[in-house]
């Protein structure tokens, strides 16, 4: 999630500026959100295959291993693998939210920091960063609530791998596999009370951050 908004912000600051070829760049930015969640966890499988995948392929090409690597059955590796795929699922979803706070930014501020010689470093963070924040609250609202109960990306690319597992598989595996209705079914209120508890809790924090009141 941390990932996730940071390089949207950076994305949708590249965006935000003026080039040629800009809103092909942005069409093309939305590929991966727009792609099925399954598909492009099965697409990614398919490329971190261990015997066929073209990840290992192009490290191996460029000298950075010696073997193939078992990205998705290998504990130590597995999860590095389930965060590169949804860090490039997510990351447009972020980006395309701070993009939409960027082009509704006043353009006075900006032109009287120009005048002024201050450094765009600290017009970011003094003038751009307290405006989008808005924008940039609710992205991590709902990545962290996308993340609390992630299922399809985890378990097309690591199935049951307890290295993996998360409270949605866990959940799913004590009510199909183990078909413990009961402790499946407390596990599934639990995550969905925890999902409303992160969820209170982001907006009290976040209406407080943005002088709301209590």
């Amino acid at each position: 999630m941390s990932l996730e908004a940071v390089l949207g912000v950076i994305v949708a600051l590249v965006l935000n500026a003026h080039f040629r070829g800009r809103t092909l760049v942005r069409a093309a930015m939305l590929i991966p959100w727009a792609i099925p969640t399954v598909v492009s966890a099965k697409i990614w499988a398919w490329m971190l295959n261990d015997q066929f995948g073209i990840i290992n392929h192009l490290l191996m090409a460029l000298g950075l291993i010696d073997a193939p690597l078992s990205w998705t059955a290998d504990a130590s590796l597995s999860m590095w693998a389930v965060i590169m795929v949804d860090v490039w699922k997510a990351t447009p979803f972020v980006a395309l939210l701070v993009l939409a706070a960027l082009q509704m930014l006043p353009s006075d501020c900006y032109e009287a920091a120009k005048v002024d010689g201050i450094h765009p470093v600290r017009v970011f963070f003094r003038v751009t960063l307290p405006l989008i924040t808005p924008a940039l609250l609710v992205a991590v609202i709902f990545r962290a609530l996308d993340a609390l109960r992630v299922f399809d990306v985890i378990y097309v690319l690591t199935s049951n791998a307890a290295s993996t597992m998360t409270m949605s598989i866990y959940a799913r595996q004590q009510l199909v596999e183990f078909q413990d209705v009961g402790y499946g079914s407390a596990a599934s209120t639990l995550l969905f009370m925890i999902i409303a508890l992160v969820t209170v809790v982001y907006l009290y924090l976040g209406r407080r951050q943005l002088g709301g009141g209590s």
